[in-house]
């Protein structure tokens, strides 16, 4: 059997130090295998049981192992089975279970740069996927830094509950029905513990500080090297444990995981790029035009929290600065750049004002800043008065966080840098909010969309050479996603 033939070539001992583990469908579930061992798995009500495992399984489906920054610095290439993979049965389920899901995943180990980058994320295990969630205003409960976490299907059911989306009768991302629910198709649950239901929000800003590592952010907090978010988080609730992305955690699928509380298998959008069956092209949404356009992807069923706010308060204003979920919102920066309409920019002293003055020589650095200072000045302009009320719901993307984590590992000094120029953004921000009067009367949040793991120095090596090596004809997507039917 191909399939069959294609996980013994990849997890052969010979590839261990390059594939931490591939994930495939079975006959009546699911198998996760590696060199040091496997697990099949299966659906049962609403849970999964283990159908049967050998050696070494390569996940530990547990929460409870959350490595503190030392200790994931002291082991940063940690694979899969020697620490946590919250969620690893359902995440791996509803991912396969897509129509556009490969025949097999390959999820690489953190000792190769697939990609040829310093850090990474994408696959199960904790540093990738676990992402900081910290929200602080009227509705939310003064709790501090809480040693629990959250999931990012459960962003949306919170942000629609703050912005006060009454409850409906709804379902689930395959259609089973749920009552109580805050958006029309929802998989996630709103965290009723952090929410104070005597008070609500006048207007919510989500600034989303693209694949920071959560222990690294806490750690910029506790040097007071984010000083606007740690403000947040004094006086609101901070997930110490994090915020945990679907499979795969990455930043299209969880974007829209985030704004629409379904998984990536289910919401049409599976990740950054794979293979449409149905039309038997590729799909890259990392290419600027498809980026653009992103949410044509999306289920029309399924509600953003933008449509969610306008079902229950047509009159209610949203605005989406670069970001990739912004169906259904008043004005978005992707929206005036579809209809090729002129965008505001800031003047150059606005695009330096955060700069690092070491790092913002970095061609990479300097570039991505400007896009930040960018996004803000979007949203800035809807709060200065000159575009009549403020929304009442404002989303601000920041990609500088994601682009250096990449360029030079999770917990090094051009990252802590992106970190402290980011949380200068939030401020700059929130001083605009303050001016208008209105702060005390609006509620921040700030999260991640995945984490980002340190990975090891070397060339990446091509899987899919092998597998033609031996004799094995296929379809291979951004280095990870094998379509055997797709040739």
């Amino acid at each position: 059997m191909p399939l069959d033939r294609t996980e013994a070539v990849l997890t052969d001992p010979t590839l261990k130090s390059l594939v931490d583990a591939v994930v495939r469908k079975t006959e009546d579930g699911y198998r996760m295998a590696s060199a040091r061992g496997s697990i099949d798995f299966r659906r049962d009500g609403d849970g999964f049981e283990v159908v049967s495992q050998t050696g070494r399984p390569p996940v530990n489906d547990t929460v409870a192992d959350r490595p503190d920054a030392g200790s994931e610095q002291a082991d940063p290439w940690a694979t899969l089975g020697n620490h946590a993979t919250p969620y690893a049965f359902e995440h791996t389920a509803q991912f396969l279970d897509s129509e556009q899901a490969p025949d097999l995943a390959v999820l690489h180990t953190p000792s190769h740069r697939f990609h040829g980058n310093a850090g990474e994320h994408g696959s199960l295990g904790i540093t990738q996927s676990r992402a900081p969630f910290i929200a602080a205003g009227p509705g939310v409960i003064k709790r501090g830094v809480v040693e629990e976490h959250m999931r990012m299907v459960d962003v949306a059911p919170t942000l629609a509950a703050l912005l006060g989306c009454p409850k409906i009768d709804g379902v689930d991302g395959v259609g089973t029905p749920r009552s109580g629910v805050r958006l029309a198709v929802q998989d996630g649950t709103e965290r009723s513990e952090m929410l104070d239901p005597d008070q609500r929000p006048e207007h919510v800003i989500v600034f989303l500080m693209d694949g920071t590592n959560n222990n690294a952010l806490h750690a910029a907090i506790a040097d007071g090297e984010a000083p606007n978010i740690a403000a947040l988080a004094e006086r609101g609730t901070a997930y110490r444990d994090g915020l945990i992305a679907s499979l795969p955690t990455a930043t299209l699928a969880n974007h829209t995981t985030s704004m629409t509380g379904v998984h990536p298998g289910r919401s049409g959008i599976l990740h950054n790029t794979w293979f449409d069956r149905s039309c038997g092209k590729s799909v890259d949404l990392l290419e600027l035009e498809s980026m653009m356009r992103a949410c044509d992807h999306l289920r029309p069923d399924i509600e953003t929290v933008h449509e969610a706010l306008h079902r229950a308060r047509p009159e209610a204003k949203s605005v989406s600065a670069f970001e990739y979920a912004d169906r259904g919102s008043d004005w978005s920066t992707w929206a005036e750049f579809r209809s090729k309409r002129s965008v505001s920019s800031p003047g150059d002293e606005e695009r330096r004002r955060h700069r690092h003055p070491e790092f913002g020589r970095e061609p990479k650095y300097r570039y991505m800043s400007v896009i930040d200072a960018q996004s803000v000045h979007h949203a800035q302009r809807f709060w200065d008065g000159s575009q009549g009320e403020p929304p009442e719901f404002t989303f601000v993307n920041f990609s500088l966080t994601d682009d250096i984590g990449h360029f030079r590992g999770p917990h090094s000094d051009m990252t802590r840098a992106a970190i402290t120029d980011t949380d200068a953004r939030i401020g700059q921000l929130l001083e605009v909010v303050e001016a208008s009067g209105r702060l005390d009367r609006t509620t921040a949040v700030v999260y991640a969309d995945h984490g980002m793991q340190q990975v090891a120095e070397g060339e990446p090596v091509d899987l899919g050479a092998i597998l033609l090596q031996e004799g094995i004809p296929h379809r291979m997507i951004d280095a990870q996603f094998v379509y055997l039917d797709a040739v």
